[in-house]
């Protein structure tokens, strides 16, 4: 196994064979369609919007970027909401997490119909996600699992410890990693900010998987030699050096890199992959509509 597991690789590949689907819809007249819904101006949610535009600009997928002001009223977004819902011409919806604080995401999340939420927000989907049914894959634990396929990391029986409790990653990683099938069936660990004993819980992994949304958290102390470590967060900070703002991971890449076996890079790591996913559940998301008006 490669020491610096670039998801770059992964990301690539994952769009080189959706590039071919798109080709398929485009010879019957089919143009995916995505709608972002992005409230306020949260770096890393404007970061991930970026990448989502440019990818879906090569694979030719159109890309409908609706930026809302942070204090929109959540009426008026749920509004918005279902009116993609009800556009024929728009295949996929996604909303931007996190929302400003006014905004109850269970209840907008509710709104969006189950077969345009492609990063499966609705309890529809998260309920078949835990069931192991057929649905749509939050688009950051479909990265890793994407991630762990392709460098055929071996997680049966293996003890994974997952940093994070959130509905978009911790929570539906851990169900996935859990399940009876090739590249998962691990033992699962979900840690968050009342675990006691932290670091003698993060030693005792093979795999760790950050998701914790704090820069540099994770140190060499938190982990066990030879272990892989799957860094999910992307924290924005001032260099103190140049100035400038960057992108850094949950993961203190440097302290921990000749202690671990394997360690994704941020950025160039999970963030790369997610956006492919999420392109391929659009495709799934424009099949599903041609099916049914069929």
């Amino acid at each position: 196994m490669e020491k610096i597991l670039y998801g770059k690789k992964v990301a690539k590949k994952i769009l080189e064979d959706l590039k071919i689907e798109v080709e398929k819809l485009a010879d019957i007249g089919v143009v995916p369609l995505l709608t972002i819904f992005l409230v306020g101006t949260d770096p890393a949610s404007d970061y991930y919007s970026k990448t989502i535009l440019k990818n879906g600009n090569k694979l030719g997928i159109k890309i409908n970027l609706i930026s809302l002001k942070k204090d929109i009223q959540e009426n008026e977004l749920i509004k918005q909401i279902e009116n993609a819902n009800v556009d024929p011409d728009v295949h996929g919806i996604l909303l931007q997490m996190p929302l400003p604080s006014h905004l109850q995401p269970d209840k907008i999340t509710m709104g969006i119909n189950p077969e345009k939420d492609v990063d499966s927000l609705h309890p529809l989907n998260a309920g078949k996600l835990l069931l192991g049914k057929e649905c749509f894959i939050p688009c950051t634990p479909a990265a890793v699992l994407e991630l762990i396929k392709f460098y055929k990391i071996n997680t049966d029986g293996a003890r994974v410890v997952i940093l994070g409790r959130s509905n978009i990653v911790g929570m539906p990683l851990a169900n996935l990693l859990l399940q009876k099938c090739k590249y998962a069936n691990a033992t699962v660990t979900v840690c968050h900010s009342h675990t006691k004993d932290l670091e003698e819980i993060t030693k005792s992994a093979d795999i760790l998987i950050s998701a914790i949304g704090r820069p540099y958290f994770v140190t060499a102390n938190m982990t066990k030699k030879d272990s892989i470590i799957i860094d999910v967060g992307i924290n924005r900070i001032l260099d103190k050096d140049s100035k400038q703002y960057k992108f850094v991971g949950d993961v203190d890449y440097e302290s921990v890199f000749e202690k671990v076996k394997a360690i994704t890079p941020v950025p160039g790591g999970i963030g790369s992959i997610t956006t492919a996913t999420l392109m391929s559940n659009i495709i799934k998301a424009t099949k599903i509509s041609l099916k049914e008006n069929k």
